[in-house]
């Protein structure tokens, strides 16, 4: 669909949007017992939220915290219901990125759910205090203690979802932006490459085949273009990837000659089901980049609040 039918539709689902938004504010409910850090975006996926959900995560398990993440768990079987995420639990069940999440933080919870607020109960009944609200910005019947928006001019979905001047209800805003963060910026860089047991390995100058399904593809391509990137594939977000699929990239790998297939993390979760063991699969390990006082800031924010 083109930018000009999609530029008059989204001012349609802006407004309507916006209301909805409105609505919640008036019937904003506080959680005391809590310390919400709401991670946020103003576009359709791509921007980056997960990798802060991790990053934020870890600085929080390395002064000993425990906490929940609080994710919607968007098409999944439980996303109506809601539930706790097991790493025994199929991302067809509860969402790829909320599997992921499960796996990077194994002792910490993550609960899915369209009711946010019932997410919410559910964590704090499990003695968290500390909620890590993934894509909160439409919880704005929450009344959150943090709140970060990260801003992605080079989406291709960028501000179709919400107006621009919604960014300024955020207590930080840090915009994309290739190359070392600076101040009010962040960026990515691929940390590892992994294989199916988890294990690093270095790739080298090896010609390499990859695809992704996110909000955001280019970007990931982009990432691996400083490496020997033979071909690359994208897919819509979210897409449930089929046997079907895997053939067709396999033998794509075959036919430029590449040593390796590389997809995300997000992707490894739910195509793992489908791989077979002659097939050279690594997933990249993306990490987000940040101004260095950004974490630093959220755990001394805690730590006064009295939960750290």
């Amino acid at each position: 669909m083109s930018r000009l039918l999609l530029n008059p539709l989204s001012v349609l689902y802006k407004t309507v949007s916006f209301l909805d938004l409105q609505i919640k504010r008036r019937r904003r409910r506080e959680f005391p017992g809590s310390y919400i850090i709401s991670v946020d975006s103003l576009s359709f996926g791509g921007t980056g939220k997960t990798p802060l959900v991790m990053a934020i995560g870890q600085a929080l398990e390395a002064q000993g915290a425990r906490f929940a993440v609080i994710s919607r768990g968007y098409r999944s079987r439980f996303e109506k219901r809601g539930i706790l995420v097991e790493s025994t639990h199929s991302y067809e069940e509860v969402g790829d990125e909320p599997l992921m999440l499960k796996a990077f933080f194994p002792r910490q919870d993550v609960f899915i759910g369209r009711d946010r607020l019932r997410s919410i109960r559910a964590a704090m009944e499990r003695n968290n205090r500390i909620l890590i609200l993934d894509d909160g910005f439409q919880s704005a019947h929450i009344k959150k203690d943090c709140r970060l928006l990260l801003v992605h001019p080079g989406h291709p979905y960028f501000y179709l979802r919400h107006f621009r001047f919604l960014a300024r209800r955020a207590g930080r805003v840090l915009t994309w932006r290739p190359g070392s963060p600076e101040a009010g910026s962040y960026g990515f860089t691929i940390r590892h490459f992994l294989d199916a047991a988890g294990r690093e390995v270095e790739i080298g100058d090896a010609p390499l085949v990859a695809f992704s399904a996110l909000g955001d593809n280019e970007r990931f391509a982009g990432d691996l273009r400083r490496y020997r990137l033979a071909a690359f594939r994208p897919f819509p977000d979210h897409h449930a990837y089929d046997a079907g699929d895997l053939r067709s990239l396999e033998a794509l790998r075959r036919e430029k000659k590449a040593d390796w297939m590389v997809c995300t993390e997000k992707d490894f979760f739910k195509i793992r089901g489908l791989l077979s063991p002659a097939v050279p699969l690594l997933y990249a390990r993306n990490e987000i980049q940040l101004p260095g006082d950004v974490i630093g800031q959220i755990v001394q924010h805690a730590r006064e609040k009295g939960f750290l």
